[in-house]
């Protein structure tokens, strides 16, 4: 590791420059055609599967699936808040996880889901939510006795009850696992609306320091922006740093479908195409760069960015692009013990970062 003196205005002219000046070499005319090669290499090395990264379909035409386990996809499992897939979900090939969303027919989730030969369920959705399944937490410990633990004899994984991050959610929490003491909770996903990586963050981490030894699943989670860059770069920092969590074992983003009442963290395009978000989240091939917001901190298309660097968003696949001693923070840029990281991608796929630390540049 090398220290050499910079003031903070020189570092992001240098950075600058390099990532010109990797950018002017890799277009000459004496450098090899990356085209052919990347397609070539894409065929011969197809993206390494995510045993985390899901799929909340929600999308209404059958056809829609076949976008999210497409040679290219890195997802691995999905569910539609159902206990039953449709045919065309079942099958697609990609693993279907039943969900009992409330009370209604719970007596018939052992034969359903033994007949589905399912390893693993999920169980009443939003529960805390009096729009959702609103079950009361006691009495939702003792359904989960009398129907669900049961299906912990056939070695199925039993996921806990998926609070929303409202204000009721985890007292509801709380209030279950007291009255439910017997219960295997082999897993328990939670939901996360909002803006800004901190506040998902913050949620996260409180759930697994309340339960730290329960691993955990994020059933539904968006950055709720109208902004598409901010959605891109909310995506980019929870993705990345959830591949990277022992704790949290799977998660999905909400969701997969056509865009819907002006949403703007659908992963489909009126077509059923997935759109940069998509690409970013299910397609490990595809990469997005944003534009360079202006020294002010306020991006071109109006997203603010208060590290005032390069906003890159890129499929956490791709390992070693972020390092690994740094923290995710609220806004587009990275931090490493409160100082920001300055993120260049160069044509070609090269990366460079700097970090200031005091007055001194580290790479």
């Amino acid at each position: 590791m090398f220290f050499y003196p910079f003031s903070a205005s020189a570092l992001l002219v240098f950075a600058l420059s390099v990532a010109a000046a990797s950018s002017k070499g890799s277009m000459s005319s004496s450098a090899p055609n990356p085209s052919s090669s990347t397609a070539s290499a894409s065929a011969a090395n197809p993206p390494k599967k995510s045993n985390k990264r899901g799929l909340a379909f929600a999308a209404e035409n059958p056809t829609d699936v076949l976008k999210g386990n497409s040679s290219a996809s890195v997802a691995t499992w999905v569910y539609n808040w159902a206990l039953v897939p449709p045919d065309y979900i079942a099958e697609s090939g990609i693993e279907y996880i039943p969900m009992q969303w409330g009370a209604a027919d719970i007596e018939k989730l052992a034969v359903t889901v033994k007949g589905l030969g399912a390893k693993t369920i999920l169980a009443f959705n939003e529960p805390d939510f009096d729009q959702q399944s609103n079950i009361n937490a006691t009495f939702a410990a003792q359904l989960w006795m009398q129907y669900i633990q049961p299906l912990k004899q056939d070695g199925i994984r039993l996921g806990g009850p998926a609070i929303s991050s409202g204000p009721s959610g985890l007292p509801w929490l709380q209030d279950f696992m007291a009255a439910c003491s017997q219960c295997t909770i082999d897993f328990l996903p939670f939901h996360w609306y909002g803006s800004g990586s901190g506040g998902f963050f913050d949620y996260l981490y409180s759930l697994n320091g309340e339960f730290p030894h329960i691993p955990l699943w994020i059933t539904e989670f968006a950055e709720t922006s109208s902004n598409d860059s901010v959605v891109l770069d909310f995506m980019n920092q929870t993705i990345t740093t959830l591949d990277g969590l022992d704790f949290v074992e799977r998660y999905a983003w909400f969701g997969f479908f056509r865009p819907k009442d002006g949403s703007h963290y659908n992963l489909l395009d009126v077509n059923g195409n997935l759109n940069a978000a998509g690409q970013v989240y299910v397609d490990a091939a595809k990469k997005v760069v944003n534009a360079l917001p202006n020294p002010t901190g306020s991006g071109p298309d109006g997203a603010t960015n208060s590290a005032g660097g390069l906003t890159t968003v890129f499929p956490a696949s791709d390992t070693g692009l972020t390092p690994g001693f740094a923290t995710q923070t609220g806004n587009s840029g990275l931090r490493v013990g409160g100082n920001e990281i300055v993120k260049i991608c160069g044509v070609g796929g090269a990366m460079f970062a700097a970090a200031v630390f005091g007055a001194a540049l580290v790479w």
